[in-house]
């Protein structure tokens, strides 16, 4: 993204306030938290809507809700306690803290693991003599725990934390809900909600957040089972990786993964294909894409095998979610912990389930990198565009109703155009009706918010009955009658029609 492309884009979330810093009429507010303005909020929800429809009930995923305080004895258990943590450095000029593995990446122009040890993060700082921002030494390296802790009830002692992932909760409740459920192995567990982390130096705005919401999804398995997944009907779907061994991104298809044994099984291979199409299908370009694989010494050290899903954007490649071969450690920890026993039984065998952690999608990650990667300057004839390439189910309005002018009936004919599509749409997809100004400024304010279609009601519209629908992405429109309005609407929105169709 080009530096005129980054400022309109950066000009474009702060004035159409799509979302902005929390408590920001205040001088010292708290970094690391936002709000969501209406448009922001409309495409957040939509996100979710679809992260539900498309990937959860699509899939016949269970789903929770989790509660986001609880008790210390869970994270003691879940390591989160000890090992929850981020490397940290302080200027010695200004006191102001750095997460270390990040600012030592951006210096060195390479990927630092923040698994480092205390004495190999001291070292890169002294053969490279790095500095602060501010020509400080950067001193006091230690590891900083990111866990944020509130005191329960009236008690002195009664601590709990506010949860720093939205996975505990599932792996907490997966012995209740498998029996309740009557089901067996596998069996996935989704819930979204907001997270906490005490971050170092939250910054990027909506990149690093010490406040944010995760779409969570836990499978839960028989790790002897571990290939008894049909992949025959998507061999030819296409996967994209960085792996170690390549060095450069490269498309595999799952055949191909399965050939090279690129996953350590076909149910992670299916999991693979499952998220790389739901950001497909929602709208990321696949090129934008990677699943990067991730080396022995910057994995979790209960991890088997992790994939880290990143998508490229102005600021650099993004880590969106992590692909965790988890094993049975989530599940052993909180039976040690809470002196309960979690495994199942099942064809006469007990199971100690083994999980993969199929996502903990950043979502406010995800709304970022969706917005900059559906925006587009465009130029018509001496004046510059913008324009949100948003898909239907995600943008804040499918289609908006123009009146031409405000008389002459033809704001009372947009009234009534608009009162037939909200009865007959029950409730699918949004409308927003505008009948201020010029109708090219009210065309580049709707595509500027990703709008898909525009309905513009005119004097030929009193004497024909039809209207002018005009397509966002091209500018072309096409004139259609009112008594198909509906149905035409309906078929794009669920991109059963295409518009240069009509």
């Amino acid at each position: 993204m080009d530096n005129l492309k980054i400022d309109r884009f950066n000009e474009m979330i702060s004035t159409r306030s799509f979302y902005f810093p929390s408590a920001e009429i205040y001088s010292k507010n708290f970094a690391g938290f936002y709000e969501y303005g209406p448009l922001g909020n409309k495409i957040r929800l939509k996100i979710i809507d679809f992260w539900r429809k498309e990937f959860v009930n699509r899939n016949n995923f269970l789903e929770i809700s989790g509660s986001i305080i609880l008790p210390e004895p869970v994270f003691q258990a879940s390591g989160h306690l000890k090992n929850f943590d981020d490397p940290i450095a302080t200027c010695s000029k200004t006191g102001k803290s750095y997460k270390l593995d990040k600012y030592l990446s951006e210096k060195l122009n390479l990927e630092i693991p923040e698994g480092l040890s205390i004495e190999e993060y001291q070292k890169l700082i002294t053969d490279n003599s790095i500095k602060s921002e501010d020509g400080g030494d950067l001193i006091n390296i230690k590891r900083f725990n990111l866990m944020a802790y509130i005191n329960v009830g009236v008690q002195d002692g009664n601590k709990g934390y506010l949860r720093g992932e939205s996975c505990q909760s599932i792996f907490l409740d997966f012995s209740r809900i498998y029996k309740s459920s009557r089901n067996t192995l596998p069996i996935t567990l989704s819930q979204h909600g907001k997270v906490y982390r005490n971050e170092i130096s939250p910054r990027q705005g909506l990149i690093r957040c010490r406040e944010f919401e995760q779409l969570e999804t836990e499978m839960f398995f028989d790790p002897d089972k571990i290939n008894d997944y049909d992949l025959s009907n998507i061999q030819d779907y296409k996967i994209r990786f960085l792996l170690l061994k390549d060095g450069v991104e490269k498309d595999y298809t799952v055949k191909e993964i399965t050939e090279n044994k690129i996953s350590l099984g076909n149910l992670l291979t299916f999991y693979l294909y499952l998220k790389q199409k739901f950001l497909d299908d929602i709208g990321i370009t696949h090129e934008n894409l990677r699943f990067r694989e991730v080396p022995d010494n910057d994995r979790a050290f209960y991890s088997k095998q992790t994939f880290d899903l990143e998508v490229n954007s102005s600021l650099g490649w993004i880590e969106l979610f992590s692909f965790n071969y988890r094993t049975d450690h989530d599940l052993k920890a909180h039976s040690e912990g809470s002196k309960k026993d979690l495994s199942v039984k099942e064809e006469g065998k007990v199971i100690n389930p083994h999980v993969l952690e199929v996502s903990s999608i950043g979502l406010d990650r995800l709304f970022y990198v969706l917005l900059e990667n559906s925006f587009e300057v465009k130029k018509e004839g001496e004046e510059l565009r913008n324009i949100l390439h948003l898909k239907p189910k995600i943008s804040p309005y499918f289609c908006a109703i123009l009146p031409l002018v405000k008389k002459d009936g033809i704001l009372e004919i947009g009234q009534d155009v608009l009162k037939d599509i909200l009865d007959k749409n029950y409730g699918v997809f949004e409308v927003f009706f505008d009948e201020k100004g010029s109708i090219g400024k009210r065309y580049a304010r709707l595509d500027e918010i990703g709008c898909n279609y525009c309905i513009t009601i005119d004097h030929q519209t009193k004497e024909d009955n039809t209207v002018t629908i005009r397509d966002r992405d091209s500018f072309d429109q096409k004139r259609v009658n009112v008594s198909n309005l509906s149905k035409i609407l309906f078929d794009l929105y669920f991109e059963k029609i295409n518009f240069k169709d009509l």
